[in-house]
């Protein structure tokens, strides 16, 4: 009986050793190779899932990284402007000529720009071309003019001064350490003075007493011994003669002149409508249009810098953008109250941004704006990335802005917004 188990299990065991044999030569079932499959393609599409989710979340972030780059650029130009405002020119040209009589002449016969000259004027909700996607986003941007001396930190000697051949005045600079600095600084001193007295901007004039006259430069001529600027025969440059009226006297040797500019900022939409500006805008151009795939666009606006002339009309050729894609503008300010009496020390009051006082005080001229009395402005910039990066608004309950609606089922681009303080330390010296 021992016996027979033994060749038994002795089978059995040869049976097996057969069957693993066999097995192990014989490769994978049909069931063991479809789990194989299955497996590989779910870690595949994972795989695929996690690099596409990458890609987004990369895009994402970079888009959202260049409109904080736009934001700061475009805070930093405005910041570094704003103290500039009233440089080397007058807070309200109407106040100095009616209270304090540092203005000579009459500006009765002024050109409209000219009669509007401050430091700083801020207009409500006033956006160069409105856009829809704005208003539905609830941004109604401000636009805000400045006045000062820009291009240039010199104020430039008059050689002599005499009357043109065309009715106004043609004036002789000399040629001291202000047009010496000019030339060091310029890379072709031929052309050095030609985007500082620019025909159309204003030309100040400071008598030897301080009193201040202006005219309008018609044109600058860099031929001879000493460069001449030439100025329109109106509004008339008063000069002062015998009777002691103010003014420079002729030949008016050693007085000083220096530009104006004025300058507005506002947002508004580009593309299309300044031709300077068509490459920023431009897309592929082969005839396979049909082929392309993309987001739909959605139309875009930037905050901009345009030079105003003497009749406070825009000179389109000046624009420049300051930067892209800015959905938001909007200003606040802090007032200097005067006292009872001259003497008395001001009161100093902040007008947060977007209050009504704001746009009083800063109204233009023919308003009634104050803007000797603005000490400082608080400036809130808001810019938006260039593609849609969410699918759902974020309501933050205080009027945040932090997403930007581009249209119904085209999304959300996210916002990014700076605030800054900046003082005017050329305003109501």
């Amino acid at each position: 009986m021992t016996a027979e188990l033994t060749v038994t299990n002795q089978r059995v065991r040869h049976l097996l050793r057969r069957m693993r044999t066999r097995r192990s030569s014989g490769g994978f079932t049909l069931i063991e190779m479809i789990i194989a499959m299955m497996a590989g393609l779910v870690i595949a599409g994972s795989a695929f899932l996690l690099a596409r989710n990458a890609t987004t979340f990369f895009r994402a972030e970079s888009e959202i990284s260049t409109a904080q780059l736009g934001t700061m650029i475009g805070m930093t130009r405005l910041q570094g402007d704003l103290r500039r405002a009233g440089f080397q020119t007058m807070d309200n040209v109407q106040v100095s000529k009616m209270i304090d009589a540092s203005l000579c002449g009459s500006f009765g016969a002024w050109p409209a720009g000219m009669k509007e000259l401050a430091s700083i004027q801020i207009n409500e909700n006033d956006n160069g071309d409105p856009d829809s996607l704005m208003f539905a986003n609830g941004r109604t941007p401000d636009a805000l003019i400045i006045g000062g001396m820009f291009g240039t930190t010199e104020q430039f000697t008059i050689h002599t001064m005499a009357a043109g051949s065309t009715g106004g005045w043609d004036i002789w600079l000399q040629d001291d350490g202000a047009m010496w600095r000019t030339e060091l600084a310029a890379a072709n001193p031929l052309t050095m003075l030609d985007d500082i007295f620019v025909a159309g901007r204003f030309l100040r004039i400071v008598d030897s007493e301080g009193h201040e006259a202006y005219g309008v430069i018609s044109g600058l001529n860099m031929t001879g011994t000493h460069p001449r600027v030439s100025l329109e025969p109106t509004p008339t440059v008063p000069t002062k003669g015998a009777d002691g009226v103010c003014g420079c006297t002729l030949p008016c040797i050693g007085n000083l002149v220096n530009p104006i500019v004025r300058y507005r900022y506002d947002i508004r939409l580009v593309e299309g409508v300044y031709a300077a500006y068509s490459g920023l805008y431009a897309s592929a151009s082969h005839s396979q249009v049909a082929s392309h795939k993309g987001e739909t666009p959605v139309a875009r606006t930037e905050l901009v810098r345009v030079e105003l002339d003497a009749d406070d009309a825009e000179i389109a050729t000046s624009l420049e953008v300051l930067a892209e894609y800015a959905v938001d503008l909007k200003f606040g300010i802090t007032e200097a109250q005067p006292g009872g009496s001259p003497d008395a020390i001001p009161t100093i009051v902040r007008h947060p941004i977007g209050a009504a006082s704001v746009y009083t005080i800063g109204a233009s001229l023919t308003g009634g704006g104050m803007p000797e009395r603005i000490r400082a402005v608080q400036i809130r910039l808001s810019t938006r990335s260039s593609k849609r990066d969410r699918d759902v608004a974020l309501s933050t309950g205080g009027g945040g802005l932090l997403r930007f609606s581009l249209g119904t089922g085209l999304g959300f681009a996210r916002m990014r917004t700076l605030v800054a303080d900046v003082a005017l330390p050329n305003v109501g010296g």
